[in-house]
């Protein structure tokens, strides 16, 4: 019923301070027009404010709203390092699904990816070609990874990798707290010339469940440089990383 639902959304929020309404709707398996009633009725609980497609907790309006910035910042300036002729891997992440909108209309690219969202977007036009990696999807509907995935991705190879990572950090490297995530982004590592990571200030000195690889595989880092993580990103510049902050 509805007490189970809204406990189970809230779950969500609170894991990841926004969510889709079409996240929702596949996670508790019901329709939308159910989200959209139950997020109704949540927003007038108090519990949530609704947002375009889906909602975020209201504890964290501000802070969301900043850390949105920071990612749109980020991806505008991710999105300048892909060249006509590029061919690029981009993991599933809100950061990447941001770079990939900034690349509609782009001509002569192609993008490989394992996020649902990412692919859904860009399969609207026909002027970047687009691979989606096939295999098992994760609980929440996010992204394919498996046996199958890392296979696929094995036939190509790619010149540049847009990565999102949950932590980086000198210590622990690049983290995920995906499980199912981090063998097919150390397959994507393997796969691409040039390792560009894409990562607010709140990854940034942050270490999360699982390795995926050393600090050393990534060219570069892509971030919104903040005083919190001015220390980090200078120990990491000292390992030779080329380091933006927007």
């Amino acid at each position: 019923g509805y007490a189970s639902r809204a406990n189970q959304i809230m779950e969500l929020l609170r894991r990841n301070g926004t969510a889709q309404a079409s996240q929702i709707s596949a996670l508790l398996q019901v329709s939308l027009v159910t989200v959209r009633k139950d997020l109704q009725r949540m927003e007038d609980e108090g519990l949530l404010r609704r947002t375009h497609g889906g909602a975020v907790l209201r504890a964290e309006e501000t802070a969301q709203d900043t850390r949105l910035a920071a990612m749109e910042a980020i991806a505008s300036r991710a999105a300048e390092e892909i060249r006509e002729g590029d061919c690029v891997i981009m993991n599933a992440g809100n950061t990447t699904l941001l770079t990939a909108r900034k690349l509609l209309g782009r001509k002569n690219i192609t993008i490989i990816t394992n996020s649902i969202a990412i692919a859904r977007e860009l399969a609207r036009q026909n002027q970047i070609k687009l691979i989606f990696l096939g295999g098992e999807v994760n609980a929440e509907a996010v992204f394919t990874y498996g046996w199958d995935t890392v296979t696929q991705l094995e036939q190509y190879k790619a010149n540049k990798l847009i990565l999102s990572a949950s932590g980086i950090s000198c210590s622990a490297g690049l983290t995920t707290r995906h499980m199912e995530a981090a063998d097919l982004l150390r397959k994507m590592i393997a796969r691409t010339a040039t390792v560009i990571a894409v990562a607010d200030d709140t990854k940034i000195g942050f270490e999360s469940f699982y390795h995926v690889g050393d600090l050393q595989e990534v060219d570069m880092l892509i971030t919104n440089a903040t005083s919190a993580t001015e220390q980090e990103l200078e120990k990491i510049r000292q390992t030779g990383i080329c380091v933006y902050g927007c």
